[in-house]
């Protein structure tokens, strides 16, 4: 008797794919590139595929929910979010690009190097802190507090509220994904009120004593070109510190953990520092934070020899695209930390919604990796870490490591 091989599947809840979506990734892009999940929406998986519907310019990222297709759990949630303003995640042009062009120069690559600086002794302070452990949980301890520390830090915000602010922020990061438990929906509620009451006193301070700081720099810009309401303002600085901060701590933590897999690549950054160019970008690639990005096609697309009609919600599957070996060659699967073409990775997304503040993501990932495992050379697992069930997020729940002797 021949055994049934089961059909290629994109499910986030299954335990294997959890852990291990890739395999999953290298079917689907083999025999159902254009795959139908249970969920009845569309999931593109080739990098050429993933390429061209991020960079259509007919495509929408606004959000065509109904009560109907909503849990009913979440609808106080959906309800408060269509209250809001949306963010520049949830915009098509013009609306986009207004703001777009308000914000980017807050992130250029001047402001980027000013803050290097900054970032390498938040670094620095945290592994004197940690130098005297044996054993911590690396995302916690770790990937979690240098993020935030930066935005933070970025944002000129009192030192003293770090702690409050990051717990409403980790409640409200579950907001990005599409499907919460009825706790979460609580928290990320209860979150969002107290989230907004700080950064409106924040930005009011602002405007009463400007810093050198990127607040003050967009409460300025709104006011000098009367481009950007107060709304529009306040949902601006709570993306920077919702989605901002958690990819970050993601590419720390999927990165770190990458590398002790691969000692090989480890014993390269820990040794080689040409390679703070490009470690970032693969690690970024290997095992993307973001793994997926969704977009409503407005008119009919041909992708892969099938024709998606207009209307249609396409995911597309950057996690998928940064291993296709179509576009990156037999080395697909493999970490390798000196690629010179890393940065062609999805991670970050595609066309007009390529992500804002990449420059930032690679220089916090670039200095948070290379500075621990080269301040702790005999960094190793401590245990098999967990990972976070999620849909448009990957990243390690818990990861537990041994530290061993600071260099």
């Amino acid at each position: 008797m021949t055994s049934q091989v089961a059909a290629p599947s994109w499910n986030p809840f299954d335990p294997d794919f959890l852990t291990d979506p890739y395999p999953h990734y290298e079917r689907l892009r083999d025999e159902d590139p254009v795959h139908r999940t249970p969920m009845g929406i569309l999931i593109v998986s080739r990098y050429e595929d993933v390429n061209q519907i991020l960079r259509d310019p007919a495509t929408s990222v606004q959000r065509f929910e109904t009560s109907e297709l909503t849990p009913e759990h979440m609808l106080p949630l959906r309800d408060r979010q269509m209250e809001r303003v949306p963010s520049i995640l949830g915009l098509d042009p013009p609306d986009h690009t207004r703001l777009r062009k308000l914000v980017q120069r807050t992130f250029t690559p001047r402001a980027i190097s000013r803050m290097r600086e900054q970032t390498t002794a938040i670094v620095d302070d945290l592994l004197d802190e940690l130098s005297g452990r044996d054993e911590i949980d690396l995302i916690a301890d770790y990937a979690f507090v240098v993020p935030f520390a930066v935005i933070h830090a970025m944002l000129g915000l009192p030192s003293a509220d770090v702690a409050q602010v990051r717990a409403w922020s980790h409640a409200l990061t579950q907001t990005l994904e599409p499907y919460l438990t009825p706790e979460q929906v609580t928290a990320a509620l209860e979150a969002g009120d107290h989230m907004d009451r700080y950064l409106r006193d924040a930005i009011a301070a602002k405007r009463r004593e400007p810093a050198s700081d990127l607040l003050t720099e967009l409460v300025l810009a709104e006011e000098e070109g009367d481009r950007m309401s107060e709304a529009e303002l306040l949902s601006m600085t709570s993306l920077l510190f919702v989605a901002g901060h958690e990819t970050t701590v993601n590419l720390i933590g999927n990165g770190i953990h990458a590398l002790l897999r691969h000692p090989e690549q480890l014993e390269l950054v820990r040794t080689d520092g040409s390679v703070d160019e490009t470690v970032a970008d693969e690690l970024l690639r290997y095992d993307s934070p973001v793994q997926t990005s969704g977009r409503r096609v407005m008119h009919d697309v041909e992708v892969a020899d099938q024709v998606i009609p207009s209307g249609e919600m396409v995911l597309t599957a950057l996690g998928s695209a940064n291993r296709d070996p179509r576009f990156w060659g037999g080395t697909a699967d493999e970490l390798d930390v000196t690629r010179g073409d890393a940065n062609r990775h999805v991670s970050f997304g595609s066309g007009v919604h390529h992500c804002l503040g990449a420059a930032l993501a690679r220089m916090e990932g670039e200095i948070s990796i290379t500075r621990l495992v080269r301040r702790f050379p005999d960094l190793v697992l401590a245990d098999e870490p967990t990972f976070n069930a999620r849909i448009i997020l990957r990243g390690r729940e818990v990861l537990p490591v041994r530290l061993g002797s600071a260099a």
